[in-house]
């Protein structure tokens, strides 16, 4: 008799008074994208399963009962090797300051992340061509401008849904023409709908 496998299951738990944040992922199959951790150090562990994580141009193999750790700003993807999988993730916040040639851009997009980016705009602020500016903001922070602004809207979008915000109104708060838009990108990065992850998040103020 053939079984059913038993359904994927995400949470986010979010301490408030630490900024601590805890990720628990049962029974997955999507991968995750390049993305990077801005304002974290990320701990995992797989539970179950086999994944394939790249951080930066290395590729590691994870079992159950392995662990890896990720810096702020190093790019990593997740690809599954395994049917399904399961881990924990571990998201402390960072606390050094290191200071970078692109840093302006950085904040400027970090703070807002709703904002049509101009690449001339923001190359002219940092004196260098727009080629270059790409580049080099790449090389810092681990996705291109385009990239790294999609990744915000995402982050504060789960703020806002945390916040108990609609999602039609959060698409439209965090840039996305409409809650279409911001569904697919959602799904893409965090790995469940925008009303998914609603149910899912924890809110903790325990100090």
């Amino acid at each position: 008799m053939k079984t059913t496998p038993a359904a994927e299951k995400l949470q986010f738990i979010k301490d408030a008074s630490t900024g601590i944040e805890v990720v628990s992922l049962e029974q997955a199959t999507h991968p995750y994208p390049p993305h990077t951790h801005t304002g974290h150090y990320v701990m995992g562990i797989v539970t179950e399963g086999r994944i394939a994580i790249r951080i930066g141009d290395e590729q590691y193999i994870c079992a159950a009962g392995e662990y890896f750790s990720v810096c702020p700003d190093i790019c990593h993807s997740i690809q599954p090797l395994s049917e399904r999988y399961s881990m924990i993730t571990t998201c402390l916040p960072r606390k050094d300051d290191i200071s970078r040639e692109l840093d302006i851009i950085k904040k400027e997009i970090l703070g807002n992340p709703e904002m049509e980016i101009s690449i001339a705009r923001l190359s002219e602020k940092v004196h260098i061509s727009s080629w270059h500016m790409i580049r080099k903001f790449a090389a810092e922070n681990g996705l291109t401008p385009h990239k790294f602004q999609m990744q915000c809207r995402v982050r504060k979008a789960q703020e806002l849904l945390q916040q108990g915000y609609k999602v039609v109104d959060v698409a439209h708060m965090v840039g996305f023409c409409d809650q279409s838009h911001l569904d697919r990108v959602f799904r893409k990065q965090v790995g469940i709908s925008p009303n998914q992850f609603i149910n899912s998040a924890i809110l903790s103020n325990a100090t």
